[in-house]
This record gives structure tokens, C-alpha cells and sequence, in this order.
């Protein structure tokens, strides 16, 4: 059949083409100049986009003529170059300060990567790439995610050689993070069938000297090139970040034959950090010619400048190389050479101007502001302090889940402890309160302050999953309740582990997927202004009940943060600030870890006297606090405490202050920090109406007793209240299950009502998400009240240790330290929920006295007392009555402002 002339000529057309666009690609490779990027983007995206698929669609996969290929070129040969160089492009657009542009260029390149990319060509050419533009957005839970996915699908796809620099890329960020054991875990085992680097080099270079359609092959050799010296750099990276510095150091000399100074600059840091110095200053003087600019004040260096990256090597590594050995130099020198390392950290300031490196910056900062104080220049090095503090603050605006907020605080602790310690030795109390507060619950003030998106509410498939795996764990951990017998012993143990890891998993998942997330920008800030603001302000009056003064509105706040044998506090009251450190002696130490055992000890035929802590301890709140603090903090009616580590834990209404209760003095409530203040510092209603529900039956085999004072307590309220303000009935035996509280949660509430439970609680232990509430069907776990939002200003929880925070060191995809005071207890969720009071305990209550005091609390709620002034009214109604032992309701507490 005789071929169409028309067909040969556009396929010849096309051809041309294509092979101009394959010079375009190449000399953009080589010369890396942005112009050229955008000639060469701007001839192959009309290719891939118009003309190519209107030849297709004119002749289909056709042969012009024998010996023709149906098209010159297929789509994707020419998309998948093109959209990996979108990313680069993008790294120079952003180096040079054009952030408009290199956002343009991503979006561009993720758009292109859909439209012409398969599921595995976008796992291998563009989910990388991808995944570092989240990171550095701060979106780090999506770029992990889609580095996972991207692993998973290559590997399930035998593409192990390719998944090595997805996986490179993940342990990275993970690095980044520190949680240098999960990115060792996913490099230990993974075969890298690479060859060494530089045998891929001739290779490649006779490649690129002939017209070649193939351009895909040859950046995948470049990138084949580097995958090798990737993981040897990686792998002693991180040994010497975790001080094993014995296995890095032979990873770092078998990389010297190709990275040449590049691995004497590690191989000195590792000289440094074994406190060698001598070594490493030798080592970083012979890298002087490399690495030095001439023009840096103070800092002798070559007149030639700085030598080029060896071939190869992306753009930005010579900067980041550059500011690396800058902060050495200035580590190295130290305080005995104090102006040369000012000098070597204004020059690495300087350097890292010309490209983002906030790993490197805060540690810059914080190197000078070490300087400047040992100079006694403190004002001057209060401020480095807050430039470091501000660059390490910007990543834990966004929650990236429990692991991971927690292991990238923790290398970054002692930054914030130096300038909290220079604060509180200067009385900047504005700069200490402000530090106290990105130290403690950052995740919590952050996901507070996230406002509704349109259609969140509606369940998600991983919300699902939860409500599955929920119910599955609640089948194995209560048996059949319709008496028919459960799973054996090791069966139901094993069961319980498995589903409790896939729990922890899926909340957190849920969590760091929150889609309000995708509307924050720069997060929540310590906005110290507001929260001051907030304190300072006289809020609107109530009557404070029987015995008890009229409100005046005057609120103060304590915030505390304990490191150790020394708590640092922070007064805020309408006539200032102040700031104090007490150290603690040795028998104030003693009496909280004892009442921290006892607090967390199994219950036994009742409740520990230890646990009304003053009385058994002989400890006060001026042992903890400077007394000047303490007296400024009770010059008002409404104290706000926030406490830190195990001072959480401590009985707040009834510790002892000036020789007396603390409630006998001023309203007490409890945060998490100051930053939730404004957020949570909501106007109560003075009438409200309530919900009431608990006393479940429960399963004779579960060993919980029935709740005989709890339905007592609930039937007191409904003829408190009266039928007119309860939302619905009462919910109590088997109506008290799961189904039923969930329901209350979605469907009831609304301004001015109260959600009041009365059941047994568990507390959580090492697993963060084990707390619950045991309900006649099962437990309603923490982890399906985490991913809600509820309609109740105020809950109270009349149960055992509901406002018990976990131990120091949990389980979250292996132990994790708690190391940023994590508010998750049943109590804090429910204020994440929507809730802005909570009436809770951290320790064990009796019954009698759970049901006292929560009547007595309702009653003064119902007569138009503010949430925590009726918390006070309750406390010294019992006080007064002397009827009830304290250490049966000690914990008691009101978690708000108002």
C-alpha cells in the first residue's frame, strides 16, 4: 500500500522536532542556565501537549513508511525528562530568590507528571522530587507519604534499583527529622547493585556526544551515577549523628577518592566532635582554598576564591558545602578565638543567604549567640538565641505526628535550654514565657488553632478503618458481652498487640492528614501579644457562689517548665511579667517521683493518701515557685496554671500555697500552655443545659465494678436540671455504649451545653492512644475521640485519671521520648475536639466524692457561675463540709481559662 506524502512530511516535521528539543534538554544539562530551561520547556511541552497527540489522532500508531517508527518519539520519553527538570529548574528559580517562579515550575511539573506519567513512572521520575518541595513547605507528613508509596509500588514492581534513590530520599528527610533509627532501618539490608562512582561517567558522557532521542536514559544514568556515594554519605551521616563515629569514619575515607574535599569536610566534623581539635583545624585550614571566599571581613582566605564542584554534583551543593565548613570553622575556633568565630558565622550567614538551609542556619545562630554571651554581649545574644529559636520553631507549626515532633525537638532541646537559661538570668520574662511555651504542647496550641474546612466532618476511609480496627480490638479485649466465650489467653494477647500498633498508626495517620492542615501557610505562631492580651484582660464577671467572693475579673497565669532539679516560672498578671527560677531541693525532688509512682500505681481497695500531695508531702507551691511569684500570681480571683513534665500530674486546686489551699485563694484552671489561651478563652454561658450519660453495665469477666454512686450522681442531676435542660435522656446500663456517646458527640450540643460522663477510665501507659472510657459495649478509645470535633463548650468527666498524661516514653513506631510535653489525655481532646472547659483528674476519685463534687460543681454552673469558679465553689463546699477525705477528690481540676 503506497505511503502518504502528508504522512511522511509530519513525520518528518515531527522528528525535527523532537531532535531539537533533545538539543535543547542537553544544553540546558550543561550549562544549567535558566533561559535555556525555559526555551527548552517551552518547545516540549507544545510537543507532548499538542502536537504529538494531533498526529495520533490524525494517523494512530500507523507507519509512515517501512523502517519508520508509527511516531518519532513516544510522549512519555519526552515527559519524564522534562518534568524531573521542572524540579531543578525550580531549586534555581528558588536560589535566586524567585519564589513565584519556582512554585509556578512545581505546579507546572506535577500537573505535566499526571496528565503523562503512569503510577510507576511518577513513583520513579517524579515522587522524589516532589516529596523534598513538600518537605521544605513544611507539608512533611505528605512528602512522607508519598515517598512511602512511591517505595512500595517500585519494589511490589521489581524496580529495587530505582526504589534505592526514593528510599535515599526518605532516609534524608527522616534524617532531618531524627529519627535516625527509622532511616537506618530503611536503608540496613537494601543491596545497592550500583557501580562505584565515576564508572558510569565515560559511559555517559560518550552518550550525550551523539543527537540522542533517548533522553530518559542518560539522566538516569546521571542519576545511576550518584546513587552510590549517596548511601555511603547518608549511612555515615547518620552514624555520626548518633555518636558512632568509628563506623562513619570508614564510610567517609572510601568516599575521599570521589568527593574529595567534600569527605574531608565530614571526616573533620568527626575530628571535631571527638573533641580532637587539633585534626580538624588542620583538616579545615588545607580546605581553606576550597571551600573560603576572599571578601569575608576578618576571615583570611585565597584571592582565587572558591574551586567548583567536581562534575556532577546539583545546584546548591557547593553553598550548603560552603556554609558546613563555615559553622566548623566557627565551632572549631570557639570562644578562645571568639572574633575569627564571629567572623567564620557571619560568613555562613552570609552563604546561606544565596540558598534556604534552615538545618544549617539555627546552628549558625546558635554558635554566634554562644559567642556573643561568653563576650558578655547578652542582649546581643539573646537576639541570635530568638533567630535560632524562630528557625526551629517553623517546623513544629504544622504537627508532623507524635514520632516525629518528638525526635526532631529532641536534638534542638539544648538550643532552647541556653536561651531560656540567658532569658531567666536577664528577667526577660517576655522572651522566657515565649520560650516556655514553644517548649510545651506545640502540636496541641497548633491543631486548636486550625479553623473548619467544608466537608472535613465527613469520615474518611483511614476514619473507617479505625471504627474497624476499634471495634475489632474492643471484641478481644472485652470477649462477647452476650456471654458467649471469647478468643483463648495468647490469642487475644497477640490479637490485642497487633491491633493496638495498626491503632496507633491510623490515628496518627489521621491526625497528620487533618485536612485543615492543607489551609495553614506558616501555622500557628506563640503569638505572646494575645495570650498576654487574653490574661491582662478583665473577663466578664460572675457570681462565685456560697462562700466564695464575686469574680473581679482579674486573671493572673503561671507557666512552669521543670528541667531536672530547677523550675523556671512565668508570671503574668494585669500589672506585668515576671520571670524566677527556684532550685528545687533534694527532698522537693524526691516527694514528685514518689507522688509521680504513686499517681501512676495500680488502684487497690481505694484511693493512695499520698495523692492529696501537700499534707503527705510537706511540699508547698513557694517550694516549687519563687515567692515573690507566687504571691503576684494570687493577687487575682482566676489563676491560669500551665504546668510542665510531672507537675501535670499535681493535685492544683488543693496544693498548698501560703498556708493554705490554693483554692482558698482564687479560682484555679489548668493549660497545656499559654498559646492556647486565646483560642480556648471563650465566654461561657451563664445558663446552660446538659447532656447526661454513664453508670454502664459492664461484663462480669472484665473485672470493672458497677458504678452504683455514678447512677445516684446522674439521677441528682436530671432533678437539678429538670427535664426543660437536658438535651436528651439519660443515657445509662446498656444504653451507655458506645453507639450512644458517639452519637451525643456528632449530633448533640451547641452553645451553652455541658456533656457530663460518669464512667470507669484507663488511663493511658507507654501507648499514647491506650486511654478510653469503659462503656457497657466496650471502650471508647482516645484514639476515635482525636479525629472528631464535638459540640459541647464544656464536658465534665467525672471518671478515674482522665487527665492523666502519659509516661516520658511512649510507643509510636517504636519508644519515642516525650520530650515536647504532649498534652494527650482524655481531657486535652476533648478541648481539641471543640470543647473549652474540661472538668477532669489526673489521679484516682473516690466515688462518693466524684459524685459530690460534680453536683456541687453543677449546682453552682447552674446558678450562673463561670465553669471554673463553680470548680472552686465545689472545692470548698467539700472543704467545708470536711465529710469526704481531700485525697479522695485532690485531682480534681478545672482545664480552662474561664
Amino acid at each position: 500500500m503506497p505511503q502518504s506524502n502528508d504522512h511522511i512530511q509530519e513525520w518528518t516535521r515531527l522528528a525535527t522536532r523532537t531532535d531539537e528539543v533533545v538539543e535543547a534538554s542537553l544544553l540546558w544539562l550543561r550549562t544549567q542556565r535558566l533561559a535555556l530551561f525555559h526555551a527548552y520547556a517551552g518547545a516540549a511541552i507544545p510537543l507532548i501537549e499538542e502536537a504529538l497527540p494531533a498526529y495520533l489522532e490524525r494517523w494512530g500508531e500507523r507507519s509512515p513508511g517501512p523502517g519508520l517508527d508509527p511516531v518519532p518519539v513516544p510522549v512519555v520519553q519526552i515527559a519524564v525528562p522534562l518534568v524531573q527538570q521542572h524540579h531543578v529548574a525550580a531549586d534555581h528559580h528558588a536560589v535566586a530568590g524567585q519564589v513565584r517562579e519556582a512554585r509556578a515550575l512545581r505546579v507546572r511539573g506535577e500537573a505535566l507528571a499526571g496528565r503523562h506519567l503512569t503510577d510507576v513512572q511518577r513513583a520513579e521520575h517524579w515522587a522524589g522530587g516532589h516529596a523534598e518541595h513538600l518537605f521544605a513547605e513544611g507539608n512533611v507528613a505528605r512528602a512522607m507519604d508519598l515517598l512511602a508509596w512511591a517505595d512500595d509500588l517500585l519494589c511490589a514492581q521489581n524496580r529495587r534499583f530505582v526504589a534505592v534513590g526514593v528510599r535515599l530520599t526518605h532516609a534524608r528527610l527522616l534524617r532531618e527529622l531524627g529519627d535516625h533509627d527509622k532511616a537506618l532501618l530503611l536503608l540496613k539490608g537494601f543491596e545497592l547493585r550500583a557501580q562505584r562512582p565515576g564508572e558510569g561517567r565515560g559511559r555517559l558522557e560518550s552518550r550525550l556526544e551523539h543527537s540522542v532521542r533517548d533522553l530518559a536514559r542518560a539522566v538516569e544514568a546521571e542519576q545511576r551515577f550518584h546513587l552510590f556515594q549517596r548511601l555511603l554519605d547518608l549511612k555515615a551521616g547518620l552514624f555520626g549523628d548518633m555518636g558512632q563515629y568509628a563506623d562513619a569514619e570508614p564510610l567517609y575515607r572510601e568516599l575521599r577518592p570521589h568527593m574529595g574535599p567534600f569527605a574531608d569536610l565530614q571526616l573533620a566534623s568527626l575530628a571535631w566532635r571527638r573533641k580532637d581539635t587539633g585534626a580538624a583545624r588542620r583538616m579545615l585550614e588545607s580546605l581553606a582554598p576550597v571551600f573560603e571566599d576572599s571578601g569575608v571581613a576578618g576571615v583570611p582566605g585565597p584571592s582565587e576564591g572558591p574551586t567548583k564542584l567536581p562534575p556532577g554534583y546539583p545546584e546548591g551543593a557547593l553553598a550548603f558545602c560552603r556554609t558546613a565548613y563555615y559553622l566548623l570553622r566557627a565551632r572549631v575556633a570557639g570562644t578562645s578565638e571568639s572574633e575569627k568565630a564571629l567572623a567564620w558565622c557571619a560568613a555562613g550567614l552570609s552563604t546561606a543567604a544565596s540558598l534556604p538551609q534552615p538545618e544549617l542556619e539555627w546552628k549558625l545562630h546558635a554558635e554566634r549567640a554562644r559567642l556573643l554571651r561568653s563576650a558578655e554581649q547578652f542582649t546581643s545574644a539573646q537576639a541570635a538565641y530568638g533567630e535560632a529559636v524562630r528557625i526551629i520553631d517553623r517546623r513544629r507549626r504544622v504537627s508532623t505526628g507524635l514520632r516525629w515532633d518528638n525526635s526532631y525537638l529532641a536534638e534542638r532541646l539544648p538550643v532552647l535550654h541556653e536561651a531560656l537559661d540567658l532569658a531567666v538570668e536577664r528577667r526577660d520574662a517576655l522572651t522566657a514565657l515565649g520560650l516556655v511555651d514553644m517548649l510545651k504542647a506545640r502540636s496541641f496550641a497548633a491543631r486548636l488553632a486550625l479553623l473548619p474546612v467544608p466537608g472535613a466532618d465527613a469520615p474518611t476511609a483511614d476514619e473507617r478503618e479505625l471504627s474497624e480496627v476499634t471495634a475489632e480490638l474492643n471484641a478481644l479485649e472485652y470477649g462477647d458481652v452476650k456471654s458467649e466465650p471469647g478468643p483463648d489467653a495468647a490469642g487475644r494477647t497477640a490479637g490485642v498487640r497487633e491491633l493496638r500498633v495498626q491503632r496507633r498508626r491510623l490515628v496518627e495517620r489521621i491526625r497528620r492528614d487533618d485536612p485543615r492542615w492543607r489551609a495553614v501557610t506558616e501555622g500557628a505562631p506563640v503569638d505572646l501579644e494575645a495570650a498576654v492580651g487574653a490574661v491582662a484582660e478583665r473577663v466578664w464577671r460572675f457570681p462565685g457562689g456560697p462562700g466564695v467572693p464575686d469574680g473581679c475579673g482579674r486573671r493572673a497565669a503561671l507557666s512552669l517548665y521543670r528541667r531536672q532539679g530547677r523550675v523556671v516560672a512565668v508570671v503574668v498578671n494585669p500589672d506585668g511579667v515576671e520571670v524566677g527560677a527556684r532550685i528545687l531541693s533534694g527532698a522537693v525532688v524526691r516527694a514528685l517521683e514518689t507522688y509521680e509512682m504513686r499517681l501512676r500505681g495500680k488502684a487497690g481497695a481505694g484511693v493512695d493518701r499520698a495523692l492529696d500531695f501537700s499534707p503527705a508531702f510537706g511540699v508547698a507551691l513557694e517550694d516549687l515557685v519563687p515567692r515573690p511569684l507566687v504571691e503576684a500570681a494570687l493577687a487575682t480571683d482566676t489563676l491560669l496554671v500551665a504546668p510542665h513534665a510531672d507537675l501535670h500530674g499535681l493535685p492544683w486546686q488543693l496544693l498548698t500555697a501560703l498556708g493554705r489551699p490554693l483554692v482558698r485563694h482564687t479560682a484555679v484552671g489548668v493549660l497545656p500552655n499559654l498559646t492556647s489561651l486565646p483560642t480556648l478563652d471563650r465566654p461561657p454561658a451563664r445558663s446552660v443545659r446538659v447532656s447526661l450519660f454513664g453508670a454502664p453495665d459492664h461484663a462480669e469477666h472484665l473485672g470493672l465494678r458497677q458504678l452504683v454512686e455514678a447512677e445516684r450522681e446522674l439521677r441528682d442531676l436530671e432533678r437539678l436540671y429538670g427535664s426543660e435542660r437536658l438535651l436528651s435522656r439519660t443515657a445509662t446500663g446498656a444504653r451507655a455504649d458506645v453507639r450512644t456517646l458517639l452519637g451525643l458527640l456528632d449530633r448533640q450540643g451547641g452553645p451553652g451545653t455541658v456533656l457530663h460522663l460518669s464512667c470507669h477510665a484507663t488511663a493511658a501507659g507507654d501507648d499514647p492512644y491506650g486511654a478510653g472510657l469503659h462503656l457497657a459495649d466496650g471502650r471508647l478509645g482516645i484514639a476515635q475521640l482525636a479525629v472528631r470535633r464535638i459540640r459541647y463548650d464544656e464536658v465534665v468527666l467525672s471518671a478515674c485519671s482522665g487527665a492523666l498524661r502519659p509516661g516520658g516514653t511512649v510507643r509510636a513506631d517504636g519508644l519515642v521520648r516525650l520530650v515536647g510535653d504532649d498534652a494527650i489525655t482524655l481531657a486535652h481532646v476533648f478541648q481539641e475536639a471543640g470543647a473549652a472547659f474540661v472538668l477532669g483528674s489526673p489521679a484516682p476519685v473516690g466515688d462518693p466524692s466524684a459524685r459530690a463534687f460534680g453536683l456541687a460543681w453543677h449546682r453552682h454552673r447552674a446558678g450562673g457561675a463561670s465553669p471554673l469558679r463553680a470548680a472552686r465553689a465545689a472545692a470548698c463546699d467539700l472543704l467545708d463540709d470536711g465529710r469526704l477525705a481531700r485525697h479522695n477528690w485532690a485531682g480534681l481540676t478545672g482545664f480552662g481559662c474561664r
